[in-house]
């Protein structure tokens, strides 16, 4: 499915807004609304429809998909005018609400319901580091690998992988087995700092634990 977007109304932004004046963090949802009225003058029909769920992709201007209920895909396309309340980030959840008058017009607004921290991870600075040491002298040579990434989350499964967005918005993945720590809980939008270490003997360490940007 996808929409062309020239702006929204007051009329729907009102809707979608609601009494709070944000998007609230639900569970997935899709409704989706056709009138159609007959009576003096020409039949007219209207359309309006709404998406809760997850930021799958997204690219300001351009476009936004939202997996809703049931894992099912809604993609829109965004232009210049298109409506965007929030920081919208990829694998948070965000509300899309769209329109389409009787005269083909339509209209969309997204708002986003990512968490505060995913919010300002997406503007607070990212970083990579990586170093290697070497030693020589009695004994055999050794060599120590370390790395620290610091940025956003674009994937994650416990236990296999991390997938972290850092510095020119390049991925860095790590594979995740028994070697890895992780302070506090991570979720994909959320800010963390990833350190790598592989020692002479090969062993690997991985710590992971979130970062808020504030250094």
């Amino acid at each position: 499915m996808k929409k062309q977007i020239p702006g929204i109304s007051a009329v729907a932004l009102g809707l979608l807004l609601g009494a709070g004046g944000v998007a609230p963090a639900q569970d997935k949802q899709h409704t989706e609304t056709t009138t159609k009225q007959t009576g003096p003058g020409p039949d007219t029909k209207t359309k309006s429809e709404w998406v809760i769920g997850t930021v799958k992709d997204y690219e300001p201007g351009k476009k936004i998909k939202i997996e809703g209920p049931g894992g099912k895909d809604y993609s829109f396309d965004l232009d210049e005018v298109a409506r965007v309340q929030g920081t919208i980030v990829v694998g948070q959840k965000a509300r899309v609400g769209y329109s389409k008058s009787a005269d083909g017009v339509e209209r969309v607004t997204v708002l986003s319901a990512a968490s505060h921290d995913a919010q300002a991870a997406t503007s607070a600075p990212r970083a990579h580091t990586e170093s290697v040491v070497k030693e020589s002298g009695p004994g055999p040579n050794t060599k120590t690998k370390s790395e620290v990434v610091v940025g956003t989350v674009k994937d994650y499964e416990p236990g296999k992988k991390i997938k972290v967005t850092g510095p020119g918005d390049k991925d860095f993945s790590f594979d995740l087995d028994e070697g890895v720590t992780v302070h506090s809980n991570v979720a994909v939008g959320e800010r963390v700092k990833v350190t790598y270490t592989k020692l002479p003997n090969g062993n690997k360490a991985t710590t992971i634990e979130p970062d808020h940007g504030m250094k």
